[in-house]
């Protein structure tokens, strides 16, 4: 089997029944939807069958039914004998990482994303109650460096710059109409398109600051273990090298900008070092497609459904 690097994608990846094949095919997947259940108060399983995109949407739901997703295609692929040789997750997705490299155990795990969606809607929600209407645009067309520097010199309050996607790709965050505001001034500097996000908060701005002291306190309290194996952060790129540096993280990158295109360039090194296949372990093909637009040598597999997983597996016995 080829060691892969593993890859989670955040919240905007939700839909309707994903990972509910996996669920299917693997009782250690139907233990996991159960204890995330039963640890979120949630009823997963019903609300992945039956809940509708709105649904899924909450902030709460999305996060939860994301991180399910991401665990479940990771049990799957090492219940089959895959391994892993580093892992990485954009924004929501550190939290699987540090799951999939032993930081946390699934329980810890569904703890943590319970309460991270829970400070994380509460803030966004006071936010939009004293200022307005919140959201979130992928720029496409432009560099980070680029959007940040144009908002910055715009002076346009209420915007700022909080995903650094990939060498064409941003995403804008804040006040709805700030945002819509800054997306002249972006198309002026060259944005190709500016795409509304599914997602209910301005995540990775100054305005989740609020969130941030509580979510510390929280992670204090919490068991963490130190890394058993390679986990790159997606809030600056480089390695989690302990316990506390991956509490540390977790904290920061409520308020602080996701630098995926940072993580790329250091996952991108490991692979070719380590000749690992680098693998989207989750719902979706956003990150493989960040990827692949970033331009490099090696690809990035799609490995969040059990079809896509046995059609991998059987590839590579042969």
């Amino acid at each position: 089997m080829d060691i892969l690097i593993a890859l989670y994608p955040g919240q905007g990846s939700q839909k309707p029944k994903m990972a509910l094949d996996l669920y299917d095919a693997s009782k250690q997947v139907r233990n996991l939807f159960a204890l995330a259940s039963d640890v979120s108060g949630l009823d997963l399983h019903h609300l992945l069958a039956e809940g509708s995109e709105e649904e899924l949407k909450q902030t709460k739901a999305t996060q939860l039914a994301v991180t399910l997703a991401s665990r479940s295609a990771y049990l799957r692929l090492t219940e089959l004998g895959f391994s892993f040789a580093a892992h990485s997750g954009f924004s929501l997705g550190e939290l699987s990482a540090f799951a999939g490299g032993g930081i946390l155990d699934d329980e810890t795990l569904f703890s943590l994303v319970t309460k991270r969606a829970a400070l994380m809607d509460e803030e966004a929600r006071k936010i939009e109650e004293a200022q307005g209407k919140l959201g979130m645009a992928a720029i496409i067309g432009l560099d980070y460096a680029t959007v940040e520097q144009a908002l910055r010199e715009a002076q346009i309050p209420g915007v700022y710059a909080s995903n650094d996607n990939s060498a064409t790709q941003v995403v804008i965050a804040g006040l709805q109409e700030s945002i819509t505001e800054g997306k002249e001034v972006l198309q002026a500097k060259g944005a190709r398109r500016v795409i509304p996000l599914r997602v209910s908060g301005p995540f990775h701005t100054p305005f989740m600051e609020g969130a941030t002291v509580p979510f510390s306190a929280f992670l204090e309290t919490i068991n963490f273990k130190e890394p058993q194996s390679l986990v790159i952060s997606s809030v600056d790129g480089d390695v989690v090298g302990s316990a506390q540096q991956a509490k540390e993280h977790l904290a920061m990158q409520l308020a602080k900008p996701v630098r995926w295109t940072e993580a790329m360039k250091q996952l991108s090194a490991i692979a070719q070092r380590q000749h690992a296949q680098v693998s989207e372990v989750g719902f979706g093909t956003v990150l493989s497609g960040l990827w692949k637009n970033s331009s490099r040598e090696i690809p990035c597999r799609n490995l969040g459904t059990e079809d896509a997983i046995w059609a991998y597996r059987e590839e590579m016995k042969s």
